[in-house]
């Protein structure tokens, strides 16, 4: 009996001990819980007030940022003349714009590109190098070189620190769409005319355009059924010549690349009167899953003899009032979600089409680098681009949503842990107890 009684006293106790145990691994698991519900309960607020930016008076809003890379953007040019007509050259460089909502440069743009130029160094040209801005607003850097002697060089080398941002349009109010002013000078750039790759007077076009969408559709809505058309009657080839060929063409062979994808996305808009225009420029990369690490570089050239590594793109830009200037990207829709949606991989270097280039025809598409020379010159160039991730920022709200879900999870393998080891504990001390 006193044993029995000895052993039942020693059990309680034990019972005591585990009750108590198990008692504080819950509380512990309970208080961690409730604190990062009261974490998030913080955090989605935060998080909906963070990126959702509303701005009366700039003309940009319903757009969030959810991640930002600032990148140091190098630009070495170097042009060798070799023989002929005394080196006459004259030469059209495009700068990398900042495009954000308070740039003077660019009107009701969402924050897409904040550029700042570090220095520029031009050498070798006749006459003072000097910044030319066209009709919509891009700029240049404008220079030349009339009396190059055989080996002569001119050079251009400069330097940004670009900030890329990750902007999404998502969920927009129908509330804050203003209504179009068709006398604005918007319309006279990127919606009225019909142009060359720009039919929007096709009759076959046109009727595409109003069987997409509904009357009642706001610009959102119809820029969304359009963008999803263009996916679906365009199929993708990147074997076609550097020509472009336009939309109509693109329209009648079910074929394209980035520029087709854009030129017929941006008619299909203009015939429903929503003006929108082509954004052209480099892809930092075409795999827009990669996850870019401080310090990781990348390096593009071109060169006279037509060899090239540089990821030319162009994309789309929708114009509804209240919202601003809404970046699409049709060809990569392809493959993603990037309807009203652009990644912090493009690098703008124009927008708008039929730009002027000196003593020459009109390009639809900016060519760089802008060469102009006489057919009796010859010379070798090299254009490099190399690009330099500085830093990376995250929205603070996600980071520490992240915080939250990484500390959740380590608790439950903690206590996970501790139960496990627990019950081995009262296994083994059962074992004893049986064997007396």
């Amino acid at each position: 009996m006193l044993f029995f009684s000895k052993n039942t006293r020693t059990n309680k106790n034990r019972d005591f001990y585990y009750i108590t145990k198990h008692n504080l691994i819950y509380l512990i698991t309970m208080k961690t819980l409730k604190l990062a519900l009261l974490l998030f309960i913080v955090t989605f607020p935060l998080n909906f007030t963070n990126e959702l930016t509303v701005s009366s008076s700039n003309g940009v809003s319903n757009y969030s940022i959810s991640q930002s890379i600032t990148y140091q953007v190098e630009i070495n040019f170097t042009l060798t003349h070799s023989s002929g007509s005394n080196g006459d050259y004259l030469f059209k460089f495009s700068r990398l714009n900042d495009r954000q909502p308070n740039s003077s440069l660019t009107q009701y743009s969402g924050p897409y590109q904040e550029s700042e130029l570090q220095y520029s160094s031009i050498t070798g040209s006749d006459h003072v190098p000097f910044i030319y801005q066209d009709r919509f607003n891009n700029t240049f850097d404008v220079f030349n070189g009339t009396s190059l002697s055989p080996s002569d060089t001119i050079t251009l080398n400069q330097q940004y620190e670009v900030t890329l941002n990750e902007v999404f349009f998502n969920d927009i109010n129908p509330s804050e769409i203003g209504e179009y002013d068709t006398s604005d000078e918007i319309f006279s750039l990127y919606c009225n005319n019909s142009e060359v790759y720009y039919e929007r007077d096709d009759f076959n076009i046109n009727a595409t355009s109003y069987s997409i969408v509904n009357p009642s559709d706001n610009p959102i809505v119809k820029a969304q059924k359009i963008n999803n058309w263009v996916v679906d009657h365009l199929v993708y080839d990147d074997t076609l010549p550097a020509q472009e060929m336009g939309a109509k063409w693109a329209y009648d062979n079910q074929l394209g690349d980035c520029s087709e994808y854009s030129n017929l996305m941006i008619t299909l808009l203009r015939c429903q009167g929503i003006p929108a225009r082509k954004v052209t420029g480099f892809v930092i990369t075409d795999n827009p899953n990669i996850n870019p690490q401080v310090g990781q570089e990348w390096s593009f050239y071109t060169r006279s003899n037509g060899e090239t590594s540089l990821l030319g793109h162009a994309w789309v830009e929708y114009y509804v009032p209240g919202i601003g200037w809404i970046a699409s990207d049709p060809t990569w829709d392809e493959n993603g979600d990037y309807f009203n949606y652009i990644d912090n991989f493009h690098l703008n270097l124009n927008i708008g089409a039929w730009f002027s280039i000196p003593g020459l025809p009109d390009e639809s598409e900016f060519p760089h680098p802008c060469i102009v020379y006489r057919l009796s010159s010859t010379f070798d160039y090299e254009y490099n681009l190399n690009v330099k991730v500085i830093s990376i920022n995250l929205n603070i709200a996600e980071i520490i949503v992240i915080i939250v879900i990484v500390s959740i999870v380590g608790v439950v393998i903690v206590v996970v842990a501790l139960l496990i080891r627990s019950n081995r504990k009262k296994r083994k001390q059962r074992e004893q107890f049986s064997s007396y």
